[in-house]
């Protein structure tokens, strides 16, 4: 929930998914951080990263604490067509390999994983779309990672509209 409790801007609801799909909520992992901690988690990692938009403690507490089954699995397996995996350094886009490399699948798949790169990962003709002009600023500004490593992220982002391009262009001539 988003708003103003308790001083805090957002918190976890008990028992309540925060996905849904045709209206029925989704399985989950609960939140180990309840009201007001979850909120104060997210303060002090995001003073720490830099990075206004994320707080990976949540998660990885969260999954630490849980014992993820079979239920809270996204069925990625069941996807039909192209699936591009792409993120910087991440354990979520090696887990989901994993388990295409494990399962029965129609789709074909590609593992794009980046050393340098921010939470969300662009690529930098749509980062130059959504703020023309400011990219290099608003990227600095909002992720640690593009204020110490500018170069190689950036770098990151053009690699990605590569090989997103040519993964279109493959695509579009089936």
């Amino acid at each position: 929930m988003q708003g103003n409790k308790d001083g805090c801007k957002e918190w976890p609801i008990e028992g309540e998914a925060t996905l849904s799909w045709h209206g029925k909520p989704l399985d989950y992992m609960p939140f180990v951080y309840k009201h007001p901690d979850y909120w104060k988690v997210i303060e002090q990692e995001t003073k720490g990263t830099g990075n206004m938009l994320c707080s990976r403690k949540l998660f990885d507490s969260s999954e630490k604490a849980y014992n993820l089954t079979e239920r809270e699995m996204i069925k990625v397996e069941n996807i039909c067509g192209k699936l591009c995996l792409i993120g910087a350094d991440d354990e979520y886009i090696r887990r989901i390999d994993e388990r295409l490399k494990k399962t029965h699948h129609k789709c074909d798949y590609e593992v794009l994983v980046y050393k340098y790169g921010t939470h969300f990962v662009f690529p930098e003709t749509l980062i130059k779309l959504l703020v023309p002009g400011f990219s290099k600023f608003v990227m600095k500004f909002i992720f640690k990672s593009a204020k110490e490593h500018a170069d190689e992220c950036r770098q990151t982002r053009i690699n990605i509209d590569l090989k997103l391009r040519k993964v279109m262009r493959e695509w579009n001539n089936m």
